[in-house]
């Protein structure tokens, strides 16, 4: 069986037993998906970085997962800026991070490239500082992370004289920590120590709980746009058959079916956007609208679609039962 065979029957065992703790690195995007061992030249250390340099966000992440999928609290630490490093409870977060990191890490999604902004330093009206930030998911054999990272690459200097080439921000989380609507302030985040150096605000966090019942899918139109859905359970579907038979242009037609369907799934931010099962089959029924809720005049589909989340986006054949560019 090829490689592609098994990440196939893999997905479909995820979606068949609602992703009971497998990862789901396989359902997503494939362009920019690669695991920080594929990436050429990461950086050992912070003082490896030259902003004259080509994929130095990339690198910068490579290295700083090598660390993080070892274990390995010294070797971390040098690819911290030193400003961070020198953060009172720095020890104490890193430790919490290693600690409570589960398995292996076998995918990340999506890693950006040299993207960022520039501008002055305090300390020079014409050097350029070049600071990069991005977040990305990271698939481990035990568990999904939302990862946040920023990074400097260039030496910028507060009153101070505190360093902030290298690793600025580093944020860690499981999905139900990053995502859970229902979840309290308190419960969803905790206060992060922060202190600003030059143009960069340093901090570092971790939050560990259970990303079970949620899943990373690209619904959207753009490979780059992964969304988190929160898993329901239900058995609910609707058909193909059903769905062309709707009148997309009467708003209370629309309303009747989807609002009287229990979802496959919910994304965490957007309300609008639901996923629902396609009866006698293993694809899902993305429908996109302003809203679902009843009695909402505004309410308007953009969109509805057929797609196979167990194939990735490059591979999807896609079916627009309501063509949203109409």
């Amino acid at each position: 069986m090829t490689r592609y065979n098994i990440r196939i029957v893999l997905t479909l065992c995820i979606l068949v037993f609602m992703c009971m703790g497998c990862s789901v690195s396989d359902i997503v995007p494939e362009p920019e998906s690669q695991t920080y061992s594929k990436i050429e030249k990461p950086y050992t250390d912070k003082a490896e970085i030259d902003h004259h340099q080509e994929n130095i966000y990339k690198r910068t992440v490579a290295g700083t997962l090598r660390y993080i999928d070892n274990g390995d609290k010294a070797g971390l630490k040098k690819m911290l800026c030193k400003g961070l490093n020198d953060m009172k409870d720095t020890d104490v977060e890193i430790d919490a991070l290693l600690d409570g990191f589960k398995g292996d890490i076998t995918d990340t999604t999506y890693i950006s490239g040299d993207l960022g902004a520039r501008t002055y330093a305090q300390w020079s009206k014409d050097e350029p500082v070049a600071c990069y930030e991005s977040e990305f998911y990271v698939y481990t054999d035990k568990e999904t992370y939302f990862v946040e990272l920023d990074m400097c690459a260039v030496n910028d200097k507060d009153v101070d004289g505190k360093d902030s080439v290298g690793v600025t921000k580093l944020y860690v989380m499981t999905l139900d920590k990053k995502y859970d609507a229902d979840a309290t302030p308190n419960d969803a985040s905790k206060d992060v120590e922060t202190k600003t150096v030059g143009t960069s605000q340093c901090s570092i966090l971790s939050e560990y709980g259970d990303s079970e019942g949620y899943q990373v899918l690209n619904t959207s139109t753009e490979w780059s746009d992964n969304d988190v859905w929160k898993l329901t359970g239900t058995k609910d579907s609707i058909s193909s058959e059903n769905l062309k038979k709707i009148d997309y242009s009467d708003e209370n037609a629309v309303r009747k079916v989807f609002n009287g369907m229990e979802p496959y799934a919910i994304t965490e931010s957007d309300s609008h956007c639901r996923l629902y099962n396609l009866s006698g089959s293993d694809k899902k029924v993305h429908v996109y609208s302003d809203n679902y809720y009843e009695g909402d005049e505004n309410y308007k589909v953009k969109f509805v679609q057929i797609i196979d989340i167990s194939e990735l986006y490059g591979k999807q054949d896609r079916e627009y039962i309501y063509n949203y560019k109409k």
